[in-house]
């Protein structure tokens, strides 16, 4: 009598249905079933735990996929410094009405690709204003974050600055996590947005050291040559931005035109 009573903590999620024993038996778990008096069901005790255990096992893990997606999004969107017109950017929506532009898009497209197969070094995107570098760039992590799930995140220099500025004390959290030491959120895709248009001084040039000092698959976006970034930041923050950097790494927009100026003709 005792051994059927204890069936009752295995009987979930209502331990105190009213049961009876069955004559048919758990081959499985060589033990005699019961019948739920309620709905007439036989089971075997042993298989309902099982059966429930998994269940729970299966929501756990549902939960905290939702909970990962919900915090890839974050990253992508509302945890970037970026213009509020970057946030529809992708590589669909790229207009793409010139033999250059189809340039650009081609090249970044297969940089991309490059990522999701491995690929380990930063990609340096030179151009000026309005060209479209920022639109590719997150198109870029963005359809690579949507394929391995991975983190991804941009951020626009100018803005890192100002912000970190206004409250020196995000400075540490800033380069933790952007520099990919974070373990429970670590940022595998990096835009590093408009490089060079900050206003350049010994602790800005130490806050982007220190970002890019451990990581790779940056992607860095400037109107900066390399011999330009070299002067500007001097041999030491030149060989972490050119970390994995071959000169197909390296690309020259080929579009020359900006987009923002054409409204205007």
């Amino acid at each position: 009598m005792s051994e059927f009573t204890n069936t009752r903590s295995t009987l979930m999620p209502f331990p105190e249905a009213k049961m009876d024993q069955s004559k048919e038996w758990c081959d499985k778990h060589q033990c005699q079933m019961v019948k739920i008096a309620k709905t007439g069901a036989v089971i075997c005790p042993q298989c309902n735990k099982e059966e429930r255990l998994e269940f729970e096992e299966q929501k756990a893990q549902e939960s905290f996929k939702r909970n990962e997606e919900m915090k890839r999004l974050y990253y992508l969107e509302d945890f970037s410094l970026m213009d509020n017109e970057l946030k529809n950017a992708t590589f669909d929506n790229f207009k793409v009405d010139t033999a250059e532009r189809q340039a650009d898009l081609d090249f970044i497209k297969k940089e991309a690709r490059e990522y999701i197969k491995g690929a380990k070094n930063n990609i340096i995107l030179i151009g000026d204003c309005g060209v479209g570098k920022s639109h590719l760039a997150y198109s870029a992590i963005k359809a690579i974050s949507d394929y391995n799930k991975k983190l991804a995140t941009v951020i626009n220099v100018v803005d890192l600055v100002a912000k970190v500025k206004e409250d020196f004390s995000l400075e540490s959290y800033y380069t933790n996590l952007l520099s990919g030491k974070d373990k429970n959120d670590k940022i595998e895709y990096l835009v590093l947005d408009d490089l060079g248009t900050e206003k350049t001084s010994e602790w800005s040039s130490n806050l982007i050291y220190s970002i890019l000092n451990k990581r790779t698959n940056t992607i860095i976006t400037t109107n900066l040559t390399p011999p330009e970034i070299q002067r500007r930041y001097g041999k030491r923050i030149f060989s972490r931005i050119f970390k994995g950097v071959g000169k197909e790494h390296v690309y020259q927009f080929k579009n020359q035109t900006d987009e923002r100026m054409n409204l205007w003709k």
